[in-house]
């Protein structure tokens, strides 16, 4: 089960036992670097990077929260748009897990001085859909023409960002969200392109951006910064990408796990989903009532979910143009406390989380709610979860 389909599910088991700080990225594509002339390209966004075989790299993540920071350091290997994937923690890092092993359907989670593997079975879709968000991504801050192309920018990239004294502000918004072209760098000697986004309506008690480092040859992103703010603390993830290769030769293993003779496996048991393609076939096979929100007008239902055994609950899943939406209703209750409490849906206190994907939760008799936005306003957000309230 996806994490944006149930709060607790297979893949959501793997976020609650690893901090997932790699966070959602626009991507560019073109065939050469652009300069400040009309760049030359052959393919579009989505299709460049699909076109990425495999990256193998060091990835470096640095999680700040006011005056302190924890920074982690690991070897991967990825296969982009897929759950394949291959990571080993450096010493420097504190993990439980020193590897992670993924080769799409099953999950691998290596504690060396246990000599302890747990194993985890990931069902549903994998992760996908970025191909899509990053062609909108890109054609909201007008760098692309109407065939997702790359083109050079209304005015030429800036320097440094001071020197003119400001962004260049694209005219469009995607996904709820503002793109803007800001300026050429580099990351670790790469040349990039960096975009930012920013909400279209601004909160000052989120304050959420995100600022993007794209390598400006195959147009992946060598650095993701975001940055929001709840109840007056300012967080931050940021994501690098270092010592990068493209396209290397990864051999068939490489997503497959290896055991030493002594190393004692476990399990993990996980909660059965199953996946309905209309809401009605979820109803007629679900036990408890599923809810009815009120979603905008463009998203369309993608798939709904029933899970059962040690989680029991239903999710639904809307999306449109690369924003998702996901409704879930599960049997894992418990009280917020008194600081987390931003506000109230149907007399019930609520949880607001932002961030990249803001998740709004609260509890209703023995049941808890949650509704998660990616590229959705908060306003919307909170509209849909008071759609839901609690039923009777």
């Amino acid at each position: 089960m996806r994490i944006d389909a149930l709060p607790v599910s297979r893949r959501t088991v793997v976020a609650l036992l690893l901090f997932a700080a790699a966070l959602s990225a626009g991507l560019w594509a073109s065939d050469a670097a652009t300069t400040d002339g009309e760049p030359q390209v052959d393919a579009n966004v989505s299709d460049r990077y699909q076109s990425i075989a495999s990256v193998s790299a060091t990835r470096s993540v640095v999680v700040e929260q006011n005056d302190s920071a924890t920074r982690s350091v690991a070897t991967v290997t990825l296969v982009p748009g897929t759950d394949r994937e291959r990571v080993r923690f450096r010493s420097n890092g504190s993990h439980r897990y020193e590897r992670r092993i993924s080769n799409g359907s099953m999950l691998w989670l290596y504690d060396s001085d246990r000599k302890r593997v747990t194993v985890i079975e990931l069902t549903g879709p994998p992760t996908t859909g970025m191909a899509t968000r990053l062609q909108a991504i890109v054609a909201a801050a007008g760098l692309t023409d109407a065939a997702g192309r790359p083109q050079q920018p209304e005015i030429a990239p800036l320097p440094t960002v001071p020197r003119r004294g400001g962004l260049h502000t694209a005219p469009a918004a995607t996904d709820g969200y503002r793109v803007q072209y800001v300026e050429r760098d580099s990351v670790d000697g790469r040349d990039a392109l960096v975009l930012e986004l920013t909400p279209a309506t601004n909160h000052s008690d989120t304050a959420y951006r995100q600022r993007l480092w794209i390598d400006s040859e195959r147009f992946y992103p060598l650095r993701t910064r975001t940055v929001w703010t709840t109840n007056g603390s300012q967080r931050s993830v940021t994501t690098t990408y270092t010592n990068v290769t493209f396209d290397a030769q990864v051999s068939g293993d490489t997503f497959q796990p290896e055991f030493g003779p002594d190393t004692s496996i476990d399990r993990l048991q996980t909660p059965d989903t199953e996946w309905f393609r209309s809401i009605e076939r979820l109803e007629a096979e679900s036990s408890i009532s599923v809810p009815d929100p009120t979603v905008p007008s463009p998203f369309r239902i993608t798939y709904a979910t029933r899970t059962t055994g040690r989680v029991h609950g239903v999710g639904l899943r809307y999306a449109t143009d690369g924003r998702q939406l996901t409704v879930a209703k599960y049997n894992f209750t418990y009280a917020p406390d008194r600081d987390d409490r931003d506000l109230t849906i149907d007399s019930r206190p609520a949880t607001l989380d932002p961030g990249p994907t803001t998740s709004l939760s609260w509890t209703c008799d023995q049941y808890r709610y949650t509704v998660r936005g990616t590229g959705v306003e908060r306003d919307q957000l909170i509209a849909v979860a008071r759609s839901v309230g609690c039923p009777a």
